[in-house]
């Protein structure tokens, strides 16, 4: 059986939070379309490497079906090796080329097809959309991310340096150390020269240097990575009879204006999304894709936000009068009706707002952040905290219909902005822990060999040395005081070298009391940051 590179030099074990079918299904949704439910759905990934990705869905959705499929018959065995380890019935991994893949191999509600068109050759690249056509459901939805010029054509530059230096070597190892060895060579030669395309390479071979060995290498070692325009690439659709709906990493970026209203140039969404990327030298795309018997409607109407559910990290820059430690019985209106902003969790202020419906929709999702709250039941909430603070007729007037729309169209912008959230099947996880805490299994595994470990809402987070510790023992048969001895046995055993927080004294210092006590707060601590962070089932 033919090894291939992916073989020997693994790809990267990420997690695609644009790749959930929650993800596409919202993105679908938003533009008019009625996507296959995502709670009973079923999920093919094309080149899944090693699966963590498609495993990392199939625990979101337990009564959906994930099938991957990868030509490297080692990063299967890992995938099916995890998953059963992990106890996933719902997921399966399958030896397979993708020119092998026909319509007999079924039908299915969402593709998914993550950094493999741009690096395969033009007839696998046709089997792609070949697949996408005639192995998706009628109303299914497909994610095809590939590069794009003009973007990545100095990525190619560097690319084909790399190949050339490489030329005379067959070692996939060595060819990946001899172009490091350019990199280093290049960006020593370019030290003292500032001219325009020097300090532009310079900036480049810095990124590119700084880049994880197996990204390195299948981004420019390949024998393909060959990046199209994005109007080349819509028309390669259209003509296996798929259409254009968006693109998750620019969300509607069609939408925006290019020219005053009076430009000559009239443009349609292919040629603005073009025309964007000559104006942003772009250089990937994540493309969404659907059968062209559907009708995509571009007017975003503000009435899906009905069905939606809706998350935001949202906290008022200064205490609000409509916050419940600072409420006072009906205060003035004009107070309630001042310009209030609004931080996210990086403390950066994001939105301004003066209308105390909109703030009260702000306060209602900070203080459920990281869950979710659907619509009805963030009016309800938005509802009651008015009526303490309002009049009679201030509330009335305030919760009108024609405000509430407002309020839609409203979450849609700042969805667009990537101020909030929105869902149509929400992350399924708890702030609320049990007595014997459950993390996420896949976190658990992952956090045994790498510091980014995947959470519930399918992100990555780095987690320092003592949180991963910890996370393998949150299997559901560890209680407080198990954990506080485990991490107690990780201290005499050299692993851990902790200080009481406010001084210096070391814990070998402490009486038996003081170091239960710390402990306690060690462990508590470091579950609230977890629980925060959306990592636990129960």
């Amino acid at each position: 059986m033919t090894k291939t590179s992916y073989d020997e030099i693994p790809y990267t074990k990420y997690v695609h939070q644009q790749t959930v079918p929650d993800s596409l299904a919202t993105f679908a949704t938003l533009l008019g379309l009625q996507p296959p439910p995502v709670e009973h759905c079923r999920v093919l990934e094309l080149g899944c490497a090693s699966g963590v990705n498609t495993m990392a869905m199939a625990m979101l959705t337990p009564h959906s079906e994930f099938i991957g499929i990868d030509a490297s018959i080692e990063q299967i065995k890992e995938g099916q090796s995890h998953s059963r380890q992990l106890g996933l019935t719902n997921v399966s991994f399958q030896h397979l080329n993708i020119m092998d893949l026909t319509p007999e191999f079924g039908q299915f509600d969402y593709i998914i097809v993550h950094g493999v068109f741009s690096w395969v050759p033009t007839a696998v690249r046709e089997q792609i959309l070949y697949i996408c056509r005639h192995n998706l459901q009628p109303n299914g939805i497909a994610y095809i991310s590939y590069n794009i010029s003009p973007g990545w054509d100095l990525n190619n530059a560097l690319r084909k340096m790399m190949l050339y230096h490489t030329r005379q070597i067959d070692s996939h190892q060595e060819k990946l150390q001899h172009s490091k060895d350019l990199l280093r060579f290049f960006k020593g030669e370019l030290k003292e020269k500032f001219d325009s395309y020097s300090l532009f390479l310079r900036k480049e071979l810095e990124t590119v240097s700084e880049l994880e060995d197996n990204y390195l290498f299948h981004e420019y070692l390949e024998d393909h990575n060959d990046p199209l325009f994005f109007h080349d690439f819509i028309e390669w659709a259209t003509r296996h009879g798929l259409q254009y709906v968006g693109d998750t990493r620019s969300p509607f970026s069609a939408f925006e204006e290019l020219s005053n209203p009076n430009s000559q140039f009239k443009l349609n969404v292919v040629e603005t999304e073009q025309y964007l990327d000559f104006l942003r030298n772009n250089c990937f795309r994540e493309t969404v894709l659907c059968q062209q018997e559907q009708t995509v409607n571009r007017q975003l109407s503000p009435h899906t936000i009905d069905q939606m559910y809706i998350a935001a990290p949202l906290k008022p820059t200064a205490p609000n009068l409509l916050s419940a430690t600072t409420i006072t019985p009906q205060p003035a209106m004009a107070h309630l009706t001042q310009l209030e902003k609004f931080d996210n969790l990086m403390g950066e202020t994001v939105i301004s707002v003066a209308s105390p419906l909109l703030k009260a929709v702000c306060l209602c999702l900070g203080e459920v952040w990281p869950q979710t709250l659907h619509f009805s039941e963030l009016m309800q909430r938005v509802s009651k905290l008015l009526q303490r603070v309002l009049t009679t007729e201030a509330y009335e007037q305030w919760m009108s219909t024609d405000h509430i729309d407002e309020v839609k169209i409203t979450l849609i912008e700042f969805f667009l902005k990537k101020i909030v959230e929105l869902h149509v099947y929400p992350p399924q996880f708890t702030l609320t822990l049990s007595e014997r805490p459950l993390a996420n299994p896949l976190a658990r595994l992952h956090s045994e060999d790498y510091k980014e470990v995947p959470n519930l809402r399918c992100e990555t987070f780095p987690l320092n040395f003592e949180s991963r510790l910890l996370l393998k023992y949150l299997d559901g048969t560890h209680d407080r005081q198990a954990l506080s001895n485990r991490v107690l046995q990780s201290i005499k055993e050299g692993k851990l070298m902790l200080y009481q927080d406010d001084t210096s004294k070391h814990i070998d210092d402490l009486s038996q009391d003081e170091l239960q006590t710390f402990l306690d707060k060690y462990v508590d601590n470091i579950l609230q940051n977890l629980a925060r962070k959306a990592f636990f089932v129960a």
